[in-house]
């Protein structure tokens, strides 16, 4: 109860704006008792967003299609076919946030959340194809120009469109704070770059009325030049997100911490997450005592599950690793190792380090972690100065050594080698 009327008054004060349309229609959309980045008020915002860009988006490019036909304006009616492409892209946002309601089924167990992605990458392409039309018609302008006739009214006309645009602009800006969303953050930007691309249509004009028609053509190109930025940049954008990218340092940073704080747990690594549209998911290694029984290192990979699902809110799994810190060799093993890592450029850390054997020459395995920036070529020479290294602090003490070499964050199995560590 508490918990929804804190939720009630932080969406009341979220939906104070100073335009009183905007605040309207906040208060007819968000569900009052859910936070306004939870997934129901999140796909709610989604829709609010891109139902309104699209009304609004098709009057424009009405608007600015007939001022480009009554003014022969080849800038204004390239601005006029952005806007045309965005109410396509916006109607895409909608529908795309209405098909991610659609709750997990046997085929999508995480939901449908991935369609916003794909909603932008659809945004992207439409942008680059439009921007390249629009490029096209400003060269040729630039090889066969036409006069423009910008009359004071036409120029008045604009200006409206520009209110417009900014209108727009804002509100999807505010939405997409509300709701934390990628796409609706990007959904801003294109309008705000409209509102660019417009003012340069009334430089355009302007210039026209002075007697300098090339002006048009070129800021046709400047246009293009913004349309396609914009797409390369979304689609890039959505691409990383279909693909996988990798997690935000922060957050790593977060889990490692929530992990840390649970008492029992003598380190962690593997720390994989996975994005799912607003649904996240993470997995990670813990380390425990070898010597704790199955009952209490259990309970205490549930209490890091809880740990990280109560400071990040996501579903986590967590993987026991036993660590047998009793054998006289794993202290002097542990710092010889940690030494190495901080010699070696490649490497930021190990765990897993066992030794075993009761007299020389005794048994170690351990794994070293790469950064991100190490390619699987430059293996073989860490596999060659770690055993190197290994041989020298280790004289005749360490016999066999099992070493694997993993990156920080990589869905590739771990490469990992037997070796005879030398006697000198």
């Amino acid at each position: 109860m508490q918990t929804n009327e804190k939720n009630r008054a932080g969406n009341e004060k979220l939906c104070t704006m100073p335009c009183p349309a905007m605040s309207f229609l906040l208060r007819k959309v968000l569900d009052p008792e859910t936070p306004p980045d939870g997934h129901e008020n999140r796909t709610r915002l989604g829709m609010l967003a891109g139902w309104t860009s699209t009304v609004l988006s098709a009057l424009l490019a009405l608007a600015k299609g007939w001022l480009g036909l009554v003014s022969g304006s080849v800038s204004m009616i390239a601005d006029a076919t952005n806007n045309l492409t965005d109410m396509g892209s916006s109607l895409v946002i909608a529908l795309g946030f209405q098909w991610s309601r659609k709750p997990r089924d046997e085929e999508h167990p995480f939901g449908h959340g991935r369609i916003e992605a794909v909603a932008t990458l659809i945004l992207a392409v439409a942008l680059i194809i439009v921007g390249a039309e629009v490029a096209k018609s400003g060269l040729g302008r630039l090889i066969a120009p036409k006069p423009v006739e910008a009359p004071a009214w036409l120029l008045v006309a604009v200006g409206v469109t520009v209110a417009v645009k900014t209108w727009m602009a804002v509100f999807a800006r505010r939405l997409a704070k509300l709701s934390k969303s990628q796409v609706l953050e990007a959904d801003a930007w294109n309008h705000t770059f409209d509102i660019i691309c417009t003012l340069m249509v009334v430089v355009a004009l302007v210039s026209s009325r002075m007697g300098w028609g090339a002006v048009d053509g070129w800021t046709a190109l400047a246009v293009a030049a913004f349309i396609l930025y914009t797409g390369l940049t979304y689609a890039r954008e959505a691409i990383d997100i279909l693909l996988g990218k990798r997690p935000d340092p922060s957050e790593v940073r977060d889990i490692c911490r929530a992990v840390a704080s649970v008492a029992g747990v003598m380190g962690s690594h593997e720390i994989m997450v996975h994005q799912y549209g607003d649904v996240k998911m993470v997995s990670f290694h813990i380390e425990v005592d070898a010597k704790m029984s199955l009952v209490d290192a259990h309970a205490v990979s549930e209490e890091a599950e809880h740990a990280v699902e109560k400071r990040l809110g996501w579903r986590a799994v967590a993987h026991l690793d036993p660590v047998d810190r009793s054998h006289p060799l794993f202290d002097e093993l542990n710092d010889m190792l940690h030494l190495f890592i901080q010699e070696e450029d490649g490497l930021v850390d190990v765990h897993d380090l066992r030794a075993e054997g009761v007299a020389p020459p005794f048994k170690v395995s351990f794994d070293l972690v790469t950064n991100m920036e190490t390619h699987h070529d430059e293996y073989g020479a860490i596999y060659e100065r770690c055993l190197k290294a290994v041989g020298k602090a280790f004289f005749g003490r360490v016999g066999q050594a099992a070493i694997g070499i993993e990156a920080a964050v990589e869905s590739a199995p771990m490469a990992r080698k037997c070796f005879n560590v030398p006697a000198s």
